[in-house]
């Protein structure tokens, strides 16, 4: 004859709040990491990047940090005012018939280079913005 067996676990309740206050801390950090990254290598991108092809050109000014909701900022350069943008970074062949050259490189000059020195920073960084969140939550992040 089978038997059933009561078993009352005391705290899940709380366990199961401080996971969502955990939640909430984790992508308020990550997301503040993820905007101050972005704001870095655009102000990098300002700081190497000619003023334009001409005199009055203002490409350091097309370089724009776009904040998303969620986990997303986006590092932007050039757009419709600022079409030669690309060309200053990544170089080719603009103009009529395209007489003006620039060389071609494929990594570009500007942005990602910029990125490619600031990336490998970012993971230390979460990995402290996920222990931070988790301190604030209420959890121990070293066990």
């Amino acid at each position: 004859m089978a038997r059933d067996i009561d078993v009352e676990v005391s705290g899940v309740e709380l366990v199961r709040a401080s996971l969502i206050l955990l939640e909430h801390e984790a992508v308020q950090q990550l997301d503040d990491i993820g905007n101050d990254a972005a704001e870095s290598v655009a102000s990098r991108v300002r700081l190497i990047m000619p003023m334009g092809p001409q005199e009055g050109g203002h490409a350091k000014s097309s370089v724009e940090v776009e904040r998303f909701v969620g986990l997303r900022a986006t590092v932007r350069e050039g757009g419709p005012r600022f079409p030669y943008v690309g060309w200053l970074d990544f170089g080719g062949n603009v103009g009529r018939r395209h007489a003006n050259h620039r060389q071609w490189i494929k990594g570009g000059r500007y942005l990602f280079r910029v990125l490619s020195t600031v990336k490998p920073g970012l993971e230390p960084l979460m990995h402290e913005g996920l222990r931070e969140a988790a301190r604030r939550s209420g959890w121990n992040p070293r066990g």
